[in-house]
């Protein structure tokens, strides 16, 4: 089914249903169900524009209609390019978040690699986006002022007991940055023929001190560690050796899609049919995780036909496959094979035992057979500005690093 929309509608609806579900998202807390339970949907890579698949929005209504998720986490890659004006930015957020929105799910954002795609002409870069995301009344990112630490909207959210007001589990959001710069100390990075130089950004120093800090704070205001889960886009370096290393099997050498020999020691469940594209630096986020002992399971994106997940000594790590029809996945009749989302099943009882699985959007009935692009838009609409943005003469824009993060266009 093709669904036709007007940017106009969709800027209406943006701030109509903000104002009419503003009570019942923002007065919401986070807490443990009266059963003990808490449920969290991971979305990642919905990466597209103002001219959506309207699957990728099917697919995210089915899923919170069937799953009921306490919290929605959004791993990155929300857009891409394709948006040449502030307006259409705003309309390709609001194709991904209104569904959310419009559920009454308090939701938490991750910025990913391709975030900022669109920014050289937009202007809208990651700050503006946050504050966009934080005019819907059911987000839970804190606000970036004044904080320096980089990257933006890290945040971390208590969720509270069932039966009382104190914490029972964090969740924690990073920002994992965009890619690496092109050199460092002398050394390329980021060569595009290098084919398997790790061209992405990593996690930095002073955001592995910032949870550090937070972890602590937490601790001490709570009289104990409050178990959790993070979420960033960019995986670490320890979920490429979690399968890769353990097997016996180093990349680019070769790579099992399934697990093989190390399936008993860190119970892999899942795929993984591309590379663990991760930076050139390991920053010892994994490291702290396992001095602070109170996060259980770190989750993210980037690689859209990765699914797999496991326990790497004491912590989970794993992937939430792209829910993305737009962008790409599997070759030919294969290509939607895996759209999906995770969930996650906490207890209150148990916190540290976390139970995660994904759901297809072949599970939901949504199309995953078509590879044709089921656009929001008319046709003739999306080609048309498809056409404007090859155009354009700023379309292809030289970004400046800032601590590793882009941060707008170089001025010539």
């Amino acid at each position: 089914m093709r669904i036709y929309q007007t940017m106009g509608f969709l800027i209406g609806t943006l701030t109509l249903s903000s104002a009419l579900l503003a009570d019942q998202c923002l007065e919401r807390d986070l807490r443990f169900s009266k059963d003990r339970t808490f449920k969290i949907m991971q979305i990642t890579d919905t990466q597209d524009d103002h001219c959506i698949d309207s699957r990728t929005v099917e697919l995210i209504s089915k899923a919170i209609t069937t799953e009921k998720p306490n919290l929605v986490v959004f791993t990155g890659d929300i857009i891409a390019s394709g948006d040449i004006t502030p307006e259409d930015v705003r309309v390709a957020i609001n194709n991904v978040i209104h569904p959310v929105e419009q559920a009454r799910v308090p939701f938490l954002v991750a910025f990913g690699n391709h975030d900022e795609d669109s920014s050289g002409l937009t202007g809208i870069y990651e700050p503006q986006q946050l504050q966009i995301y934080r005019s819907y009344s059911c987000n839970r990112n804190q606000t970036d002022d004044g904080n320096s630490v980089t990257g933006t909207g890290e945040t971390v959210s208590l969720i509270k007991s069932s039966d009382s007001d104190k914490p029972a589990f964090a969740v924690w959001t990073l920002d994992s940055g965009r890619y690496a710069p092109s050199s460092f100390a002398g050394q390329s990075i980021n060569q595009e023929s290098v084919k398997y130089d790790n061209k992405w950004d990593w996690i930095r120093s002073d955001q592995v001190q910032w949870y550090v800090s937070e972890s602590k704070k937490i601790e001490k205001s709570a009289g104990r560690k409050i178990p959790g889960l993070m979420y960033f886009h960019i995986p670490l370096p320890e979920h490429e050796y979690m399968w890769d290393i353990d097997a016996g099997w180093v990349y680019p050498d070769g790579y099992p899609t399934h697990p093989g020999k190390q399936r008993d020691k860190h119970s892999l469940v899942g795929e993984r049919n591309e590379c663990v594209c991760t930076g050139p630096f390991n920053s010892g986020l994994f490291s702290a995780m396992v001095d602070r002992g109170d996060v259980k399971g770190v989750f993210v994106g980037h690689d859209h036909i990765n699914s797999y997940h496991g326990n790497y000594f004491g912590i989970l790590l794993g992937y939430g496959a792209s829910a993305g029809f737009g962008t790409y996945g599997f070759s030919a009749a294969d290509r939607h094979r895996l759209r999906g989302v995770r969930i996650f099943e906490i207890s209150e009882d148990r916190p540290h035992k976390i139970n995660t699985r994904m759901v297809l959007a072949s599970d939901l009935g949504v199309n995953t057979h078509d590879s044709n692009q089921y656009n929001n838009f008319p046709k003739e609409y999306c080609e048309k500005r498809l056409r404007e943005i090859k155009l354009s003469p700023t379309n292809s824009q030289e970004f400046e690093i800032k601590q590793g993060r882009a941060v707008g266009p170089i001025v010539r």
